[in-house]
């Protein structure tokens, strides 16, 4: 969605550092937000700036490990559209859409990144996205060798000096509708104080960095918008998660938050499961930690932990404790076998069957 002669870089003002190094804390208020809410995907960039109208903006990485989503690197400075983030999109608008997208193929006019594993197409003097509203082309990206002049009204080169690192941002599609925003790309920028035409732009080395920590098996999605706006994108989500059933002793159990699967486990709310086992089951708010108790066996689980207590001895978990809809749930295979249950799976039924 660039004009030929702003193809996703221009304006002025301010200086901001470009590299990016890795960090260890994660502003835990969002990781809570995010991990409360995004199950299907495990990688996320959330591009946010203060307020709509401005050109600067901040690109935060999040990654989820063992159930866990935290930060990856530091934010890296951002430059979003010269109209900056835009409620309603419209092609030449100027402005880059706000909301949540997947990311689509990596591409750019020389190799990808020696160490990076993402879906990646080297650009030729042939490749052109449609921006051209009339055309059944339109944001599509096209391999053309005849004269593009003839074919469109409008469009982009693929392998411009700004997409010598780029990947897609899946704006706009399924269905595409005409006029509504087109090329929506990560790309480098052209100056730390030069906007784009609604494209997200960083340093060359911080594209390089998101190229080769990308992961297709991840999902990565893109989060755009005003900060004040970020957090309520991020709440409204709501996946559907595959539900499982469980069985206790031979007891097919009701959850008032059914069992379901994450990431190839199984999680069940920790009162429910914990009562069905006959544990004592306690919740302690200010720490956040699930306790639970029977025939001289402690549990402890903590809230966004891989790290479990079985009688005060840690245990590394594949998962950790997590809230599904309000409630908080556990992998029941180490909540009932930390009390010496045996659990199998029943691929046939989908169910997990828990004996005692």
């Amino acid at each position: 969605m660039k004009k030929r002669w702003l193809l996703c870089g221009v304006v002025t003002v301010v200086l901001m550092s470009i590299l990016a190094k890795p960090a260890i804390a994660a502003d835990f208020p969002r990781q809570k937000l995010i991990s409360s809410k995004f199950f299907n995907e495990s990688q996320m960039m959330i591009v946010e700036s203060n307020g709509w109208d401005t050109k600067y903006a901040k690109l935060s990485t999040y990654e989820k490990v063992n159930g866990v989503w935290t930060k990856v690197f530091n934010d890296m400075p951002a430059m979003i559209g010269y109209n900056g983030f835009a409620r309603v999109m419209k092609e030449g608008g100027g402005a880059s859409p706000s909301g949540i997208y997947s990311m689509g193929l990596g591409f750019g006019s020389v190799a990808k990144p020696a160490n990076s594993n993402y879906p990646y197409r080297v650009t030729t003097s042939y490749d052109y996205w449609v921006d051209d509203v009339t055309s059944l082309d339109y944001n599509k990206w096209i391999n053309y060798s005849g004269d593009p002049t003839k074919r469109w009204k409008s469009f982009e080169r693929m392998n411009h000096p700004l997409y010598k690192y780029g990947a897609v941002i899946k704006y706009n599609e399924n269905p595409i509708v005409a006029g509504k925003g087109s090329a929506i790309f990560l790309h480098m920028w052209k100056s730390s104080s030069s906007a784009t035409a609604g494209c997200v732009a960083v340093s060359e080395t911080n594209m390089k960095t998101l190229l080769s920590w990308m992961d297709p098996k991840k999902k990565p999605l893109m989060v755009m918008g005003p900060t004040s706006e970020v957090d309520g994108y991020l709440y409204a989500r709501n996946e559907k998660l595959p539900e499982v059933d469980v069985m206790i002793n031979g007891v097919k159990q009701t959850f008032d938050q059914p069992a379901v699967s994450v990431d190839n486990r199984t999680l069940a709310p920790f009162r429910g499961i914990g009562e069905a086992l006959g544990a004592k089951v306690e919740w302690n708010a200010e720490t956040e930690t699930v306790k639970a108790v029977r025939n001289g066996t402690t549990v402890e689980l903590k809230y966004l932990s891989n790290v479990g207590k079985i009688n005060g001895e840690s245990v590394q978990l594949d998962t950790a404790l997590i809230s599904i809809n309000n409630r908080m749930v556990v992998p029941v295979r180490f909540f009932a076998e930390a009390f010496g249950a045996d659990v199998k799976w029943d691929a046939s039924r989908n169910l997990v069957v828990i004996n005692d």
